[in-house]
């Protein structure tokens, strides 16, 4: 009943922010965040701020898709205008992208955030651009983890069993490696498959995980840190380049700015675990050498990983390794 009474909401809400009433114009902005999590939270801080910097000019609305792919896909043509969603969620659109969720390609939070900014992201604007988006401003959603519906503490727990993977490269070879049977879905497909035991887990960040039905579903949140996820605001090129130069900046002024996303997502991960658990969930939070047992498995297939994706995912993952190696001259860190 749970899952009916969120998918309909998902099916037929709009959750509208406060718009202007003289506005001449009214854009939508598509994603998969939903109230409860920081990514919902931001969204609305977002909106609010453009709202006020156009009033009377134009005003943007909140829309929930879940399906991010598809999501992606109307920003593409238009039939919205502007998204927020993971990098591994427009990977269809723009598989370049999900090189920076490939599974353990990071040593830690200093190192993803110095590579991904001075490094991945030039690149990755211009690929979007290519697309026919604008990739604006690239933040946090969290580390992915590996949830289940029973405590699989280790890959020979998942090894043969059925779990989830997105329309992504990353995510197949991850699931491959461990030699689980995977099934390729989209979100909106999968929160239905834990019920009906199409699959018994897959992967997800904790601060959107807790606020879907696979928290009900897939109980068990396992602290795999395997991949992150960056959270891409992504707008319709044609109507940006259509803004004149004060506009863009103010539109772009109006996102929070991306250090303050980032805290945000890290300051929330834990007060949101300790209250889940509370209510009856589990997370099982790995030692080093517990987590180095599922690395151990995938990172000698980083490089099929960069193959399968296919286009400029080589030129990503280059300027990813040339960062790496700076954050380690500069910094004295592993890289």
């Amino acid at each position: 009943m749970k899952n009916r009474k969120w998918f309909a909401a998902a099916a037929a809400a709009f959750v509208l922010a406060a718009v202007p009433a003289a506005a001449k114009d009214t854009w939508k902005l598509g994603t998969a965040g939903q109230p409860g999590s920081v990514l919902y939270d931001t969204i609305m801080d977002f909106i609010g701020a453009h709202n006020k910097a156009f009033e009377g000019k134009r005003a943007i609305e909140y829309q929930l898709i879940v399906n991010e792919q598809e999501m992606t896909q109307q920003v593409i043509r238009g039939r919205i205008q502007v998204g927020a969603t993971s990098l591994a969620g427009a990977g269809v659109a723009v598989p370049e992208g999900t090189v920076l969720n490939m599974p353990y390609v990071w040593e830690n939070d200093p190192e993803r955030v110095y590579v991904t900014d001075n490094f991945a992201l030039p690149v990755l604007t211009d690929i979007y651009s290519k697309k026919g988006l604008v990739l604006f401003s690239v933040a946090d959603v969290g580390w992915n983890d590996v949830i289940c519906n029973w405590a699989c503490l280790t890959p020979a727990d998942v090894k043969g069993q059925k779990m989830r993977i997105s329309p992504s490269p990353a995510s197949k070879l991850f699931f491959q490696a461990l030699g689980a049977n995977g099934v390729q879905m989209p979100l909106s497909e999968f929160f239905p498959g834990l019920t009906t035991g199409l699959v018994r887990g897959g992967d997800l960040p904790f601060l959107y995980y807790v606020t879907t039905p696979a928290a009900q579903g897939a109980p068990h949140y396992v602290v795999t840190r395997h991949y992150h996820h960056p959270s891409a605001w992504i707008v319709n090129k044609a109507l940006f380049e259509k803004m004149s130069p004060a506009d863009r900046d103010a539109f772009v002024n109006a996102v929070p700015p991306v250090q303050e996303m980032r805290r945000r997502v890290d300051q929330t991960e834990k007060p949101k675990m300790e209250e889940f658990v509370k209510k009856g969930g589990f997370v099982h939070h790995l030692t080093d050498a517990q987590r180095e047992e599922w690395a151990k498995l995938v990172r000698p297939i980083q490089a099929d990983m960069v193959k399968a994706i296919g286009g400029r995912a080589p030129e990503v993952y280059e300027a990813i390794l040339r960062g790496k190696k700076e954050y380690a001259d500069r910094f004295g860190k592993k890289s």
